[in-house]
C-alpha cells in the first residue's frame, strides 16, 4: 500500500483544513504535544503535493451506487445494502443489494410501504425490521431475506433482541392483547432458525420482567451475540438461561423490584456480571451462579452507569466526567472530569474530550489500568479497527476525506489516500470504503492489498 510516514499525529497538527470538523483546543497542561515545528514541516510537503496532484502514485479504485438523500445505507462483509425512501407517486421503499468492493448490482427488490427501522445481516441473511403503521406504535414486522439473491425466506411480527452464539435469532414477540403504549409489555422470547424461522425454544414473558443478555461487541460491524439470558422477573426470581437451548442454569430468589426504595429499578448483564440499579445503589452479581459480588451507594441524577466497558465497567457523569470501575470488586480504577465519552474500539479503550458547537470531538487513547493518554489521535468522523490496525477518517471542509491508518503498538498514523468529492457517513467493510458523495450517491473504493 502507496502512504506516506507522518509519524506520531497530534490532535492540532492532522492534514489539511477541517473547518468545523477540526480537533477541540487543546487545555493548556493537560495533554502532551508531538514535535509541532517537524509535524508542520512535514504537513505542509504532504498538502503541497496533494494541491498538485495525488501523492499516490497509485490511487484507490472507486466505484459508485446511486443513492438518494435520505437513503438507508449498511455495508456488511461483501455487500452493500441501500434502501430509497419510498416515491412520492406512491409504491414502498426499493432495496438494492450490490457486491462489494466492485460495487456491482447484485439484485433489486421493491418492499412494502412503511418505514425501515434497520437492516443487519446474519450470516446468509438479511434482516430487515419494518414499521407498516409507524404511526400506531406498533411493533416491528422483521422480514428475512437471502442476501445471494433478495428472495424472502420468511416475515413476521417480531423484533431481533441479539444473536445466540449459536446463530439463532432471539425475538421478542408481543403478546396479542398488548397495547399501545403499555408499559412492561407481556410477550414471549423466542429462539428461531434464521434460515426458515423455526422455533427453536420459547419462553412466555409476563408483564414487567426484565430481560438482560451478555452481549459481545468484539468486532463492531458484527452482529450482537449472547450465550446467556438473565430474566428478572417481577416476583423477584432471576434466571439464567442458556440461548442456546432456552433451559434454566441456576434461579435465585431476590427482593422483588418493588419492595422498598427500588423505584427506576432495573438490570442488564455487563463484564461478566449482572447489574442491578435501584434508586441510591448499584449491586452486581456474579454469574452464572448470582452470587453477590459488591453494593455501592449510587446517584443516578448525577453519574449513569456503570456499564460494559471491556474487561471493566465504566460511568459518565451527567455534566462531563467518566469513571472506570474494577468489575470485580465495584472500586474506582480512575476517574478524569476532561472526557465526555468512552468507549471500547477493538482491543483499544477511547475517550472523547468536548468541543465546541458544530466540531467534531478529539479522541484519545487511554490506559484502562490508570487513565493514561497513550496517544492524542485529534478529531476523526470515522475510527474504526480494520484487521490489526485502525483507519481513521477526517472530513474536510473542501469536501476531502483523509484517511489515515494507524498503528496500535506505536498509534502512529499514516496518510494513506485522500478522496475528493465527499460530504461525510463514511463506512469500511473488509474490502472497502464507502463514503456519501456530495450528489447523494455512495462512492466505494476498494482496499488496496
Amino acid at each position: 500500500m502507496p502512504t506516506i510516514e507522518l509519524g506520531e499525529l497530534a490532535a492540532g497538527s492532522r492534514p489539511g483544513p477541517v473547518g468545523s470538523d477540526r480537533a477541540a483546543p487543546r487545555r493548556a497542561g493537560r495533554r502532551r504535544s508531538a514535535r509541532p515545528g517537524l509535524l508542520a514541516a512535514v504537513l505542509v510537503g504532504v498538502l503541497g503535493m496533494v494541491a498538485a496532484g495525488s501523492p499516490f502514485s497509485r490511487p484507490w479504485p472507486e466505484a459508485a451506487v446511486p443513492a438518494w438523500l435520505g437513503s438507508i445505507v449498511h455495508a456488511d462483509r461483501g455487500w452493500m445494502f441501500v434502501v430509497d425512501p419510498e416515491r412520492p407517486r406512491g409504491g414502498g421503499p426499493e432495496l438494492a443489494a450490490y457486491r462489494l468492493p466492485a460495487a456491482e448490482l447484485g439484485w433489486r427488490v421493491t418492499l412494502p410501504a412503511g418505514d425501515i427501522g434497520s437492516l443487519q445481516v446474519v450470516g446468509e441473511h438479511l434482516l430487515l425490521a419494518r414499521y407498516p403503521e409507524p404511526l400506531l406504535d406498533r411493533v416491528a414486522r422483521l422480514t428475512v431475506l437471502e442476501v445471494s439473491a433478495g428472495a424472502v425466506a420468511w416475515e413476521r411480527e417480531a423484533s431481533l433482541m441479539v444473536v445466540s452464539s449459536g446463530g439463532d435469532l432471539v425475538l421478542w414477540a408481543a403478546a396479542e392483547d398488548w397495547r399501545p403504549g403499555a408499559e412492561n409489555r407481556p410477550g414471549t422470547l423466542e429462539a428461531v432458525d434464521p434460515a426458515s424461522g423455526a422455533v427453536r425454544w420459547s419462553l412466555p414473558v409476563p408483564a414487567g420482567a426484565l430481560p438482560s443478555f451478555d452481549v459481545s461487541a468484539a468486532d463492531p460491524r458484527a452482529p450482537v451475540r449472547a450465550s446467556t439470558l438473565v430474566l428478572a422477573l417481577p416476583s423477584g426470581r432471576v434466571e439464567v438461561r442458556d440461548l442456546g437451548t432456552g433451559a434454566v442454569v441456576r434461579a435465585v430468589q431476590m427482593p422483588p423490584p418493588g419492595a422498598g426504595p427500588r423505584t427506576n429499578w432495573r438490570a442488564a448483564v455487563a463484564a461478566g456480571l449482572f447489574v442491578v440499579y435501584e434508586e441510591s445503589a448499584v449491586t452486581a452479581y456474579g454469574l452464572p451462579g448470582l452470587d453477590r459480588r459488591w453494593s455501592l451507594p449510587a446517584q443516578p441524577g448525577v453519574e449513569r452507569g456503570p456499564f460494559a466497558c471491556g474487561a471493566d465497567l465504566c460511568s459518565l457523569r451527567s455534566q462531563r466526567g467518566v469513571r472506570v470501575w474494577d468489575a470485580q470488586t465495584g472500586r474506582t480504577r480512575w476517574s478524569d472530569e476532561r472526557w465526555i465519552g468512552i468507549w471500547r474500539v477493538g482491543d483499544a479503550l477511547v475517550a472523547a474530550e468536548g468541543a465546541g458547537a458544530g466540531e467534531t470531538e478529539a479522541l484519545s487513547v487511554l490506559d484502562p489500568a490508570s487513565g493514561r493518554v497513550l496517544a492524542d489521535l485529534g478529531a476523526w468522523g470515522l475510527f474504526t479497527p480494520h484487521g490489526s490496525r485502525f483507519i481513521g477518517v477526517r472530513y474536510g471542509a473542501d469536501r476531502r476525506a483523509w484517511v489515515v491508518e494507524f498503528d496500535p503498538a506505536t498509534w502512529r498514523g499514516r496518510l494513506v489516500t485522500v478522496l475528493s468529492g465527499v460530504s461525510g457517513d463514511c463506512g469500511l467493510t473488509a474490502t472497502a470504503l464507502h463514503c456519501r458523495r456530495l450528489d447523494a450517491s455512495i462512492g466505494v473504493w476498494r482496499l488496496p492489498g
